[in-house]
């Protein structure tokens, strides 16, 4: 007869061996700790309080960029107006300026041929002509000087050819100027021919009633001087003058 032998349990029915666990056991186990370690894990999410915020550059909305840029164009078309409108106010003024220099020239120029240059028989022409380009008084004074000369260039029969060689502006001072007119000039007369070369004329000029006039008048020795004689004989009449003279009187024969 054969006896079983019943391996009695403890108290709890639990072997005492409990570590023990079957291999199949072991297996699946080890596998399920295998796929959890090859699981990624998902980052937590940062607290939006310790995540740092992009600093944001402020952008102007498109009217307002028009804007600013009309208005930098406005200026710098507005600055070029301004510096266009003072060089034409300068440019007017030195047109201005030179506008008047040259009518003084002129006028210097004018009144320096109709004094040394006539005719004996159109005196009267003469005079009228250098008191239309004197003032008031000067030319009062020329006509009585004229008086007097007018017989001896009739007498003479004393014809006169002037050609201006320059004018210089010695000064222009708003209704005032000054000039140096320098010129070359001929008389034939019964005496003979005179021929005077590098005569000056220093002129005073005043505006009046809107034209400039001569109003006083010097002479200063002129470059050479020849007279000719019908005989053919030469002399220098500028031996016997003084070296300057003021004179209010056209060039005798």
């Amino acid at each position: 007869m054969t006896t079983k032998t019943t391996e009695e349990l403890p108290a709890d029915g639990i072997p005492e061996d409990s570590s023990e666990v079957p291999a199949a056991e072991e297996t699946e186990v080890a596998d399920t700790e295998a796929a959890v370690e090859k699981t990624p894990e998902k980052a937590e999410p940062e607290s939006s309080a310790a995540k740092p915020r992009p600093r944001r550059t402020p952008r102007l909305s498109a009217g307002l960029s028009r804007r600013l840029i009309v208005a930098a164009l406005a200026l710098v078309f507005l600055t070029a107006v301004v510096t266009a409108g003072i060089q034409w106010r300068e440019a007017d003024r030195l047109a201005d300026q030179n506008g008047t220099e040259q009518q003084v020239r002129d006028r210097s120029a004018d009144f320096a041929r109709a004094l040394l240059a006539y005719r004996h028989t159109e005196l009267d022409a003469t005079q009228k002509r250098i008191r239309d380009l004197t003032s008031a008084d000067f030319g009062n004074s020329y006509q009585s000087a004229f008086d007097g000369l007018s017989e001896v260039i009739t007498k003479y029969k004393a014809d006169a050819t002037a050609t201006v060689r320059d004018v210089y502006l010695n000064g222009l001072d708003g209704g005032r100027a000054k000039t140096l007119v320098t010129l070359d000039s001929e008389v034939r007369s019964t005496i003979g021919v005179r021929q005077v070369l590098g005569t000056k004329l220093l002129l005073e000029l005043v505006l009046e009633k809107g034209s400039w006039r001569v109003d006083a008048m010097s002479t200063l020795p002129a470059d050479d001087e020849t007279l000719t004689k019908p005989d053919g004989t030469v002399e220098d009449p500028s031996q016997k003058k003084d070296d300057t003279a003021e004179t209010t009187d056209p060039q005798q024969p």
